[in-house]
C-alpha cells in the first residue's frame, strides 16, 4: 500500500510525504508505483527548480515536502500534485491511500 499523508492548514498544504509500494504487480511492471512516482518526482523536480522556500527529502521508500516560507508557487505545486495523487487513488483505491490532517 501506498500512503500519501497531507498536513493542512485550511487550504493551504504544510507537508506531503509518500512511502511504501503499491505491490499491484511484479517489479518493474507496477503501473501505480510508477504512476506515484512519476506524480511525486515531478513535485520534487518542479519545486527545485523553481526555486521554492521547501524542505525536500529523498529517501528509500520515502519522499517529504514541508514548506518552509508558503507562496502562492509552493502552494500551486503542491496543490496540483495532490489533485494528481487522487486522481490515482480514485482508480487504484487497493493500493493508493491519502489521509489528509488539519493543523
Amino acid at each position: 500500500m501506498i500512503r500519501i499523508r497531507a498536513s493542512l492548514h485550511g487550504s493551504e498544504i504544510l507537508s506531503l510525504s509518500v512511502t511504501g509500494h503499491s505491490g499491484s504487480a511484479e517489479k518493474g511492471e507496477d503501473l501505480v508505483c510508477a504512476a506515484v512516482s512519476a506524480v511525486s518526482f515531478g513535485l520534487l523536480n518542479a519545486l527545485d527548480l523553481l526555486g521554492s522556500d521547501a524542505d525536500l527529502k529523498l529517501e528509500d521508500n520515502l519522499i517529504e515536502i514541508r514548506t518552509v516560507t508558503p507562496d502562492q508557487t509552493t502552494e500551486t505545486i503542491l496543490k496540483t500534485g495532490l489533485i494528481q495523487l487522487q486522481t490515482i487513488e480514485e482508480t487504484n483505491q487497493k493500493y493508493v491511500r491519502i489521509e489528509k490532517t488539519e493543523v
